[in-house]
């Protein structure tokens, strides 16, 4: 019987794209030529080429037949030396283009210092000094606190068997002219890797510059700037700058200890975005980067109110009312009209407080003493309040600084120590006055509720009077004059839900790319995606969310992980076996006390498909 060669074996699946074993490029023979197209994408590849991005884009190119794997990597600079890397899955220390295999994620990068700002320990604490504006110079602008350790993200780079990679880094707005950020690509095959592609470059900006929302009187509101991690408010008449985690800042310094009312009759103000660096990267880029300053705004606020404290709205998102509460994606601000407390008096200063209760006697929250009719809560901290009769004098006629950014204690007294604001627990009382609780963390500024399932499910809240008494040994403090409890039996109590949205994994299709049979790297046009090997997911951005956490079941009900990751992009890659998967997404939180979760998106169903031969063509028998 003549004997036959070996046939050539064609995978209609995986070798057409992927990463056949080698079986497609005979031994000895060149490599191919460098992968092509090479594009940044948010959510498909099949999107309009673009080189602007306000997050971090995944990245996609033609695959090379034959490839075994891929080596990527993005630098700020087209000579890809190695000072300029910013991420790269090439393995040093081997022959280039040995093998395929994982790679140790880079280490943490260092506290970096530029022109951006120096930032220092760990609460993130940096100066800046932003640009002059009709000759008034903005004041030194500290950054935001740093947001907690987030959850672990892999310490490994997996082998990049697709065309396309996920870049597990928040890059921070980076420009350059007319490019700041470059990427290439190469194949590893059974021969050794091809060459780099062509670079493809890339600017990191934002998309806009924050405009004015309704508001109420003591405070502002802007529209929100995608790719931001939080904002800093400039009021150029009390030379400073504050940090928001949310989109709503109170006016507590046009307020407090002001009793005239041409303090806050009219408050100037700008905005801009701010963006934080999440991830490792080695060579020292900015860890904070911003947006521009809007224009000046101006917020009109009328004469304050007396008589009986009335609540009013609570606002970010959405905007709640005494009557009708609404469900919030972000901590709102409170608002409040009125004066006297409980006992009939009048009072000037005012605090907020959360409650998981309708009676007001399981406190979560615990707002900054303010001046002003309103309250929203500042990463950057409450303000530093006079304690001494001179002191207020200097508040009376001046501006207030701000105080510590750490939680407030209790003395033996069972007073505040501090004046600070955010998460607490109930800590009981003293006497007859209000429990003001202890910090549940004071390492980070926790300074947002976590989700609760509204409607059933809320936040209670009330505001009390604050004044500055002296106690028995002589020492003055700030104490609340009625007990939240109290205040909320009498009927000053309101409602609001605190619920993020779902991360958006799906507009009309999932954003799931995948390999096609013949080889190429496409976007999902079905309502169940199915794709040979590892499928890319993306997902839009979620309110607040530092992070994302990815899992992957092998069924929807019960839901069973069989897997789970985290990742600072909103894309990953999923290495995943032949058959059918759900998968779904959640941001994190780092602002929020205790946990970090926020809401689980849908889950999506997907298909891997296994890979199917076939005998492309039979070899004919040798002469000898």
């Amino acid at each position: 019987m003549p004997s036959l060669r070996a046939v050539t074996i064609c995978c209609a699946a995986v070798a057409a794209a992927t990463l056949v074993s080698g079986a497609a490029l005979a031994k000895g023979t060149k490599p191919p030529a460098p992968p092509k197209d090479l594009r940044g994408f948010l959510l498909r590849p099949s999107e309009p080429q673009s080189h602007v991005f306000s997050r971090t884009p995944s990245f996609a190119w033609k695959p090379v037949r034959g490839a075994l794997c891929y080596e990527f990597e993005l630098g700020t600079s087209r000579a890809f030396s190695e000072s300029t890397i910013v991420w790269s899955n090439v393995r040093t220390g081997v022959k280039p283009g040995t093998g395929c295999a994982a790679v140790a994620a880079s280490a943490p990068a260092p506290a970096t210092s530029g022109a951006t700002g120096t930032t220092t320990g760990g609460t993130g604490t940096s100066t800046t000094s932003p640009a002059t504006t009709g000759g008034t110079a903005a004041p030194t602008t500290p950054t935001p606190a740093t947001p907690a350790t987030d959850p672990a993200i892999s310490t490994s780079i997996p082998i990049l068997r697709v065309p396309a990679v996920s870049i597990d880094v928040a890059l921070p707005w980076f420009t350059g002219q007319p490019y700041a950020l470059y990427t290439h690509v190469r194949a590893i095959t059974q021969n050794g890797p091809t060459g780099w592609s062509v670079a493809y470059a890339f600017n990191m900006r934002w998309s806009g510059v924050a405009t004015p929302l309704p508001s109420q009187p003591g405070f502002v509101r802007w529209t929100q700037i995608p790719g931001a991690t939080s904002y800093q408010v400039w009021f150029p008449r009390a030379s400073k700058v504050i940090a928001a985690h949310t989109n709503v800042a109170d006016e507590r310094e046009f307020y407090t200890w002001h009793t005239d009312s041409s303090w806050w009759t009219s408050a100037t103000w700008r905005v801009r975005a701010v963006r934080q660096l999440f991830g490792d990267i080695p060579n020292g880029l900015p860890a904070v980067s911003f947006g521009p300053w809007s224009p000046v705004y101006t917020a009109s606020n009328p004469a304050l109110t007396t008589g009986k404290l009335t609540l009013q709205l609570a606002v970010s998102d959405r905007s709640s009312t005494p009557a009708r509460a609404a469900s919030h994606e972000l901590m709102p601000a409170l608002s409040w009209s009125g004066n006297e407390g409980l006992d009939g008096n009048e009072y000037s200063l005012f605090r907020t407080y959360a409650s998981t209760d309708v009676d007001c006697v399981n406190i979560v929250y615990r707002g900054a003493v303010t001046g002003s009719p309103a309250y929203a809560p500042r990463t950057t901290g409450p303000l530093k309040l006079p304690s001494s009769d001179a002191e207020i004098a200097l508040a009376a006629s001046g501006w207030l600084a701000d105080g510590a950014i750490e939680g407030s204690t209790l003395g033996a007294d069972g007073f505040p120590v501090t004046t600070s604001e955010g998460s607490t627990v109930t800590a009981g009382t003293s006497g007859g006055t209000a429990s003001t609780g202890t910090p549940v963390a004071a390492a980070a500024a926790r300074v947002d509720l976590p989700d609760v399932d509204f409607p059933s499910t809320r936040y209670y809240w009330t505001v009390v009077p604050v004044e500055l008494r002296t106690l028995p040994d002589k020492t003055r403090k700030y104490i609340d004059v009625d007990l939240p409890q109290d205040a909320c039996a009498s009927g000053r109590v309101a409602s609001f839900g605190k619920e993020s949205d779902p991360v958006r994994v799906a507009s009309t299709t999932p954003y799931v790319s995948g390999l096609t049979p013949n080889g190429r790297l496409l976007a999902s046009a079905s309502r169940q995606p199915v794709v040979f090997s590892t499928p890319l997911i993306t997902w839009e951005p979620a309110t607040a969310a530092s992070s994302y956490e990815v899992q992957w079941s092998r069924a929807k009900y019960p839901w069973r992980a069989q897997g789970t990751t985290s990742t600072y992009s909103t894309s990953a890659v999923l290495d995943l076996a032949p058959g059918t998967w759900y998968y779904r997404v959640r941001g994190l939180n780092q602002a929020q006390f205790r946990k970090a979760e926020m809401v689980w998106s849908t889950p999506i169903k997907l298909r891997v498909a296994r890979p199917t031969f076939h005998v492309a063509s039979p070899a004919k028998k040798s002469k000898t």
